[in-house]
């Protein structure tokens, strides 16, 4: 054969090489791209439930209107934001830990404040700037879970949907052994207790003729996605970070006759 006339070549082989001995194959690029990929995208999820964020109001300590402009900060790091004209302001990206939380606005007595920030939360804090130094009252602080919130659980609460909501604290203070304990005290909720798949999860109501004497069965959304799960308790009540129950009906795509069941995770499942 001459010099001129080479064989066709297949597609390029890749070794990869240990202490032990190489391991040559045409699919190993793909498959080492792929776990790298997968690699990151565990790091970035484990960072962002790491994070937390800080959100409120900064207003005037005699009259409690807005102060817009102010300069909101912590102390040791670049975070930094002005409020808005309604004298609202949110750090993302906050780390874990504990704070200084500088506000100045030119005419006002610059406040200082320490807060303590927890991975995964939102901090919602209300604060008042003075002209004249006075002593200021402490900080007012309320604790949203960040999984929630972005979620858009909160949102739905504010806006009055008619659903009934669990907090992360809510959920604590029931002490449930199992999922479906959420459930039994809730208004227009029937828990079935037994079954071939276990206990069931029922709205005292019957929207066609075919549905269960004891109630009908909801629409179950895990994660914003719609779910065919048998029954709650193949859950662990400890992997949930809230949840919403809407007996009738529903905002947007949980709109459903026989009611929407939702739960949020603490580790969101891939969407």
């Amino acid at each position: 054969m001459s010099r001129s006339a080479r064989p066709l070549r297949g597609p390029r082989e890749i070794c990869l090489r240990s202490a032990a001995k190489p391991r040559c194959g045409k699919g190993w690029g793909s498959a080492l791209v792929l776990a790298m990929a997968s690699v990151l995208a565990a790091q970035e999820l484990s960072a962002q439930l790491q994070e937390a964020a800080i959100t409120g109001r900064v207003m005037a300590v005699d009259d409690e209107t807005p102060i817009s402009q102010a300069d909101v900060r912590l102390d040791g790091t670049q975070l930094a934001v002005l409020t808005g004209p309604d004298g609202r302001f949110r750090l993302n990206r906050v780390p874990a830990g504990n704070h200084v939380l500088r506000v100045e606005r030119l005419g006002y007595e610059t406040r200082v404040d320490s807060i303590t920030v927890t991975a995964g939360t939102v901090v919602e804090l209300q604060i008042l700037l003075s002209i004249e130094p006075i002593e200021l009252e402490p900080l007012v602080a309320v604790i949203r879970s960040l999984v929630l919130e972005r979620a858009g659980f909160y949102a739905r609460k504010a806006q009055g949907f008619g659903g009934t909501f669990l907090d992360p604290q809510e959920i604590r203070s029931q002490r449930p052994s199992m999922t479906t304990d959420l459930f039994r005290s809730l208004p227009g909720i029937r828990v079935s207790y037994g079954g071939i798949y276990g206990s069931q999860v029922l709205v005292n109501q019957r929207v066609t003729f075919t549905d269960d004497p004891m109630g009908c069965v909801p629409e179950l959304w895990l994660d914003g996605i719609r779910s065919t799960m048998r029954s709650y308790d193949m859950m662990r009540v400890d992997e949930i970070e809230g949840v919403e129950v809407y007996a009738g009906g529903g905002p947007g795509k949980f709109n459903d006759v026989c009611g929407s069941i939702l739960i949020w995770t603490k580790v969101p499942i891939n969407r």
